[in-house]
């Protein structure tokens, strides 16, 4: 990428194959000019699930523990994400999600936890750099 700069500047921009890259002053942001979904399947560990937000935007959680939900490398201020979270529950005595605090869900709380084989999907958004997420449930049981 010969064009690509070496020094950016706040706002600077590349293009290459439908994707552009925005540099914020600290990192480059990247746009799929052609909208896709980057999937990545998680775990819970130890009672705790990361979605780490720099490396995809649709999400698979297979639970078989309660666990506490955490986001991390949202986009910058300025920049948006939205992402997806298709929960499943795989094993019995799953009784509990905590998700972050700084959720707001669009019907005022969170959904209740699926049951057994269940599984929903969640939509999720920032724009602040992660200091608050709208959040909402897009399919109840789906297949």
């Amino acid at each position: 990428m010969t064009d690509f700069p070496n020094t950016p500047v706040t706002g600077d921009t590349f293009t290459s194959n439908d994707i552009e890259r925005i540099y914020d002053g600290t990192k480059w942001h990247v746009f799929a000019k052609k909208y896709s979904y980057i999937g990545s399947l998680i775990t819970s560990v130890s009672n705790v699930t990361q979605l780490d937000l720099s490396i995809g935007n649709f999400f698979e959680l297979n639970l078989s523990e309660n666990t506490e939900v955490q986001f991390y490398n949202p986009p910058s201020s300025g920049f948006a994400q939205k992402f997806y979270l298709k929960l499943k529950i795989e094993s019995e005595g799953v009784a509990s999600i905590a998700w972050p605090t700084s959720l707001l869900w669009e019907t005022g709380s969170a959904p209740t936890t699926p049951e057994l084989d269940e599984t929903d999907l969640l939509e999720f958004y920032t724009s602040d750099g992660g200091t608050t997420y709208y959040a909402k449930l897009v399919e109840d049981n789906i297949s």
